[in-house]
């Protein structure tokens, strides 16, 4: 610990605020930035520390202490490029008692600036940089140092969405191939470790894209990164053998886990709206396509991030809810086209209601997982964004044979169940039962909204989405009237107003009524907060804890 009333240290910090003070003349000296950032290295490498001495460690520590100041200024870009001064410097040292310090602060100072950053690839390209120093032939612990730079790099990409589609998802394996290919067949106890740890993670990747059988094999090479090792007694007890393990549990896992990998019940066509022209109908029927083909891709990709929970054993919670709690959609017989086909008007109205922030608080601590409903125009995928991202990280469609047996097994996976409801339906009595059956419903909090049946609430709906229908520049007023007496009674479907007392909810202890209380308080309930309080404690838990409450529940 610096003791700041020592001459010495002030020293130091003169010196620190010097070098900034001739980085920031520098950049007003030179256009080019790139340019300016290289004066002031030079200055350090050939003045500084030529004419001050002192060890490669002491140096390295004055850029790293360089680093921090830039980071209290919230400078995290410059101070980036101080880290990469010090890979090309030390990070290739043969000395593993420079290279090795070097490169363990260096990595842990590019994650802690990058997490001020929106975008990981610069602190990124610093760690892959400061890998690249390192000779093929270097100390094992210099190697070991290395490998770690680039997982915690790996570990960056995979915060980011890097490109759109399977492509960017793919794009974050390639770190862990790059770990792969430079200590493949290594013997060092601690590389077989990283070896493993960049299986398990291409293993994870596969899973996102649908590819569990080649998740499988990537499982299964992590877990035989532990055969024929050698380890030194005085080791052992220091062996972190996490990923040689979580390999071993990822294959049981998947075997256990059984969701449809095709999206189910939807259809373009129920989407469409009748169009005046050839050429509108053209357009109705490209987007309704585009739609569908956004949903399945979107299901998909949701069945793969729940596999990927189950198998790092990151607990989540299931989202249990009226259809139309947030979407109101409307639908009658269209006109006719050539060739006798028929289309639907189909319109939806989407709102927010209080459960909302109540939702979004619990998806603070755990990712959520929702059946969406195809009967929305919309098929749901923009009515979650009410506030720029979605409720749910991920959205199922089933098929209306099959729903209830999926439903029950993600009951069974979720740690957590949020019930979220203003009045009972077959489907969610069906799915509270469930429940109950599991003897889960102490893991369960119920949220009930208000029931909106108030006719002098639902005429401006119905006419607003009668007049989106008939067309916004229509003047024929009688049509768009007719039409709205005619949408009245779908609107919203007739329910009894669920109530803390229903007969329902015998059995549920954790019920939180948002009819009255204002959103802020219903976010602070004691059940609510019980539940946050519940995902931060198992958060703390050792891996093979939290992993070990699923598999009693999965019987794996």
């Amino acid at each position: 610990m610096e003791d700041l009333s020592d001459p010495s240290w002030a020293q130091v910090h003169e010196g620190i605020e010097a070098v900034i003070g001739r980085w920031d003349d520098a950049l007003a000296r030179v256009p080019d930035e790139t340019a300016a950032q290289r004066t002031v290295r030079d200055y350090l490498v050939d003045h500084v520390f030529a004419q001050g001495g002192g060890s490669p460690q002491e140096r390295a520590e004055f850029l790293f202490l360089i680093v921090q100041r830039l980071a209290q200024l919230e400078r995290a870009g410059d101070g980036l490029t101080v880290l990469e001064w010090i890979a090309e410097l030390y990070a290739g040292h043969a000395d593993p008692d420079v290279a090795v310090p070097a490169l363990l602060a260096l990595t842990d100072a590019a994650v802690a600036l990058a997490a001020h950053d929106k975008d990981p690839g610069p602190a990124v390209a610093v760690l892959n940089r400061a890998a690249d120093q390192v000779a093929p032939q270097a100390h094992v612990t210099i190697q070991r140092a290395a490998s770690r730079a680039l997982a915690h790099g790996a570990l960056l990409m995979g915060t980011t969405g890097g490109a759109d589609g399977d492509r960017g998802i793919r794009q974050q394996a390639e770190p862990w191939r790059v770990i792969l290919g430079r200590w493949s067949g290594s013997g060092d106890v601690i590389l077989r470790w990283r070896l493993a740890q960049a299986h398990f993670h291409i293993g994870l990747v596969h899973l996102l894209l649908g590819e569990d059988a080649s998740a499988d094999d990537r499982f299964a090479s992590a877990a035989a990164q532990w055969h024929g090792l050698a380890v030194a007694p005085g080791v052992t007890g220091e062996l972190d053998t996490e990923y040689f393990a979580r390999g071993r549990y990822a294959r049981r896992v998947l075997r256990a886990v059984e969701l449809p990998g095709h999206a189910a019940n939807l259809s373009a066509e129920l989407l469409m709206r009748p169009a005046a022209d050839r050429w509108e109908r053209g357009r109705e029927r490209h987007q309704a396509k585009e739609l569908v083909r956004a949903a399945q891709h979107r299901h998909r990709r949701s069945v793969g991030e729940v596999k990927t929970w189950c198998c790092c054993g990151q607990p989540f919670a299931l989202l249990l809810r009226n259809f139309g709690l947030l979407e109101w959609t409307v639908r009658r017989p269209g006109a006719g086209c050539a060739g006798g086909q028929g289309f639907h008007q189909a319109q939806t109205f989407t709102y927010q209601r209080r459960g909302d922030h109540v939702v979004r608080e619990l998806g603070r601590e755990v990712p959520i997982v929702q059946v969406a409903t195809s009967e929305s125009t919309g098929l749901e995928l923009d009515s979650w964004r009410l506030h720029g991202e979605s409720l749910a990280q991920a959205q199922l469609y089933l098929s209306n044979d099959s729903w209830f047996e999926t439903v029950t097994h993600l009951i069974t996976l979720a740690e957590t169940i949020i019930i979220w409801a203003e009045g009972m339906t077959p489907a969610l009595a069906q799915e509270m039962a469930a429940v109950r059956a599991q003897g889960r419903t102490q893991d369960a909090v119920v949220l009930i909204e208000k029931l909106d049946d108030d006719p002098a609430q639902r005429a401006p709906i119905a006419f607003a989405l009668a007049q989106q229908i008939v067309g916004e520049d229509s003047d024929d007023h009688d049509a768009v009237r007719s039409l709205a007496d005619d949408l009245m009674t779908q609107v919203r479907t007739t329910r009894e107003q669920l109530t803390p007392e229903s007969p329902a909810l015998d059995g549920f202890p954790h019920v939180v009524d948002l009819r009255q209380a204002p959103e802020s308080d219903s976010a602070r309930h004691p059940a609510v907060l019980a539940r946050r309080r519940h995902h931060q404690e198992l958060g703390e838990l050792a891996w093979d804890e939290r992993m070990a409450r699923l598999s009693s529940r999965l019987g794996a």
